[in-house]
């Protein structure tokens, strides 16, 4: 990375950069090049300055061009019965401009003006895409009597595509324009100043897909001394449908039907897919056990509503592509619901003036559960099994001498049950040991020479949905930085 900064007059800040990444392939499940590697040369620039003494304006942009490697699939043929694993380098760019305008009424209210626009192209022989995103918000804080801060704001999204297909896999309709209006209004309210805080809010989405969505929440912080918090909160989120979830048309292969008809199953997109919903409840407890240990609990509770599954959807007879055929269908529906739990526990502690330690432990545990008339019997299991249940971190930050620092990562990761759709492989537990030393050499410049995954050559983290087609292992690596501030 190459950045340069300086003055233009006497109210304009900028910089401007360069940064290049060349990341290696991972390995797949036989320890083979997994064709992933990728580059990407980036660069940007920005201008901060100030109009008045109550306005500044903020502007930046960059561009980013580079290919990256995919181990893939596609169904090379009608007749084909399934996926055929493929290596594709595929081309990106992107490109994007953003400004802010912070105003500042009185040293009691503020307001922000933000709009950014981006494009994104990914040239994928099976699916390249062209989008094009517009964002506007506005943003407005402001103390109402002496113990309430009130924030609202309006937001406007624009996103329009054009999303090209294959036998393999295809939008109906191939482009789409679709729109977000969004608002949210917050109050955070002093109970009792500098011990209870209540906060509430809401906030109102539109998208084209399920219309207006009320998404309000609450929460308590509570101070019973200056060493101790107390917080609780209640909060409902949703995610909106998404052009996958609409429109897709995912061949998987085709089968020999009755009388030796030739039958083509296809996934596809359900126009009427609904939001998936969440109520989460949570609550924390932090405290200063002396001036050199502090700790954080915090608990949670996930009530799902309306989670994704694949159901069989009926029949219908195609002439085209040759020969004639029967097609299956699986369609997108809303019918898992259920709940995750867990608990998050971190430690500080500054064992001397140059060491300090952190730990961290993260316990979750999933129940998801398809609703009667479902017939999908994999979701529920990758739902289940695709997340950690035991987790647990450790990190060591040692100041040597004056300018010589030694950090530390170590990691638990307890082993995960089956996440394939097209094999039985369990993701076994493993323990990842990073540390790394950095050189200070004078003002400004300073050196790192770090290892990443020490205690194996390589290791397993997870099996995507598809099987082994698309899974990799982590491999052990090392890398040296030098940083030069001027």
């Amino acid at each position: 990375m190459v950045q340069y900064g300086g003055t233009a007059g006497k109210k304009t800040d900028f910089r401007v950069y360069m940064k290049y990444f060349n990341q290696n392939h991972l390995l797949d499940l036989n320890g083979q090049s997994g064709a992933d590697g990728w580059h990407r040369l980036r660069g940007g620039f920005r201008a901060d300055g100030s109009l008045s003494s109550k306005d500044s304006l903020m502007f930046e942009g960059d561009i980013s061009t580079g290919r990256e490697g995919e181990y893939g699939f596609m169904l090379p043929s009608f007749t084909s019965p399934g996926f055929v694993a493929i290596s594709e380098e595929i081309s990106l760019a992107n490109g994007s401009l953003e400004t802010v305008w912070n105003h500042t009424y009185s040293a009691r209210s503020n307001s922000s003006l933000q709009f950014s626009f981006d494009q994104h192209r990914r040239a994928d022989p099976l699916n390249p895409e062209m989008r094009n995103t517009y964002d506007l918000d506005y943003r407005h804080q402001f103390a109402f009597g002496s113990r309430q801060e009130i924030v609202w704001g309006l937001g406007y999204r624009y996103t329009a595509d054009r999303i090209g297909g294959s036998l393999t896999v295809a939008m109906n309709p191939p482009n789409r324009a679709l729109q977000l209006f969004n608002s949210f209004l917050q109050d955070e309210i002093a109970l009792v100043p500098e011990r209870l805080y209540l906060t509430v809010g809401t906030k109102l989405e539109h998208n084209d897909y399920t219309g207006l969505e009320l998404m309000p929440s609450v929460g308590a912080t509570w101070s019973p001394s200056e060493r101790q918090m107390i917080w609780v909160a209640v909060s409902k989120a949703l995610r909106a449908p998404s052009r996958n979830d609409t429109n897709l048309v995912l061949n998987l292969g085709e089968f020999p039907g009755p009388g030796g008809t030739p039958t083509l199953l296809r996934l596809l997109g359900n126009p009427q897919f609904r939001d998936e919903r969440l109520i989460a409840y949570e609550a924390g407890y932090r405290t200063m056990l002396s001036k050199r240990l502090s700790l954080d609990v915090a608990a949670y509770f996930d009530d799902w509503h309306n989670l994704q599954t694949t159901e069989p959807s009926g029949s219908f007879f195609e002439t085209t592509p040759l020969p004639a055929h029967e097609v299956q269908t699986l369609l997108y529906e809303n019918l898992i619901h259920g709940e995750n739990h867990g608990i998050e526990i971190t430690a500080n502690w500054k064992v001397t003036d140059r060491w300090s330690i952190s730990a961290g432990f993260a316990p979750e545990l999933a129940h998801m559960h398809t609703d009667p008339k479902s017939t999908d019997t994999q979701t529920v299991q990758f739902l289940e099994g695709s997340t950690p249940n035991w987790p647990i971190q450790l990190r060591s930050h040692f100041d040597l001498r004056r300018r010589l620092e030694w950090d530390v990562f170590t990691y638990f990761v307890n082993s995960l049950a089956d996440q394939g759709a097209s094999s039985n492989v369990k993701i076994p537990s493993y323990t990842r040991l990073d540390t790394g030393l950095t050189w200070k050499l004078g003002e400004g410049f300073s050196v790192t020479v770090a290892g990443q995954n020490l205690l194996k050559d390589h290791h397993m983290e997870f099996e995507d949905v598809n099987g082994s087609m698309q899974s990799g292992q982590i491999k052990r690596s090392a890398y040296a930085k030098m940083m030069w501030r001027f």
